[in-house]
């Protein structure tokens, strides 16, 4: 290479269930333009009921877009409200034809939210067999009535070669990380651990599921939602770019 040379562009290397990987790729694109991404998963969304009952139910609950889409091709039912943790979820569930409210935060303000409007009846809250802060418990304290079934897994995907090919990436690599659980499935899957890894983490409780060295060099998104983490992701790859 020579002195005059530019150096390698960074790659953004996304790891969560296609679906979503795909989303917020088309995300950072609409937001930063043409990138380097590779859309390379170490889970994927494998129901776990095959039928749901939601006799009584009053009101759903939903903490990830994920839990929408299963919800919907388990039934036609559309009928009952839907409140969710944030934005993108609340938007999932009104294109799956439910009306949608949005706490446009993590799971804390939503039972802040439910608390508040003290939604009346049997709640049911559809989520992954991964999960962290029940929210049904904190709801049952603020005493609404409410219970949490888990509707599918995020089971995980060996990496495979293209995963260590985008390892062997010249530039940075800014990953992204949704969960403490997609951080931890990173870290192992990227044992040992490259210099130029350049996690962004959605809250600290998935920095601090890092190793060490990762955990010193990850971003922490300003707020623990989709858009805060395009912002963050963009930071990096485009310095320039506000933030």
């Amino acid at each position: 290479m020579s002195d005059n040379a530019s150096p390698p562009a960074p790659l953004v290397l996304l790891t969560r269930p296609r679906a979503a990987s795909e989303r917020f790729a088309t995300m950072l694109r609409a937001e930063f333009g043409p990138m380097q991404i590779a859309i390379l998963p170490l889970m994927e969304i494998v129901p776990l009921v095959t039928t749901l009952d939601l006799e009584d139910v009053a009101a759903l609950i939903f903490t990830s877009a994920a839990g929408v889409e299963v919800f919907a091709d388990l039934t036609g039912d559309r009928n009952l409200p839907a409140w969710c943790v944030g934005d993108r979820t609340a938007q999932a569930a009104r294109e799956a034809g439910l009306k949608a409210m949005s706490a446009g935060g993590d799971a804390a303000a939503l039972v802040a939210l439910m608390a508040d409007a003290r939604p009346l009846g049997r709640l049911l809250h559809l989520h992954g067999a991964h999960t962290r802060g029940d929210v049904a418990e904190g709801l049952n304290k603020a005493g609404l009535r409410a219970e949490g079934r888990a509707i599918y897994d995020q089971r995980r995907i060996s990496p495979g070669p293209a995963f260590t090919a985008a390892l062997a990436h010249d530039g940075p690599i800014v990953v992204p990380l949704f969960s403490p659980r997609s951080a931890r499935l990173f870290a192992e899957a990227a044992d040992p651990v490259g210099a130029n890894l350049r996690p962004v983490t959605i809250s600290a409780a998935a920095r601090d599921a890092l190793p060490d060295r990762l955990a010193r060099t990850a971003t922490l998104a300003a707020a623990p939602d989709a858009e805060a983490m395009m912002q963050a992701v963009g930071a990096l790859i485009s310095p320039q770019t506000p933030a």
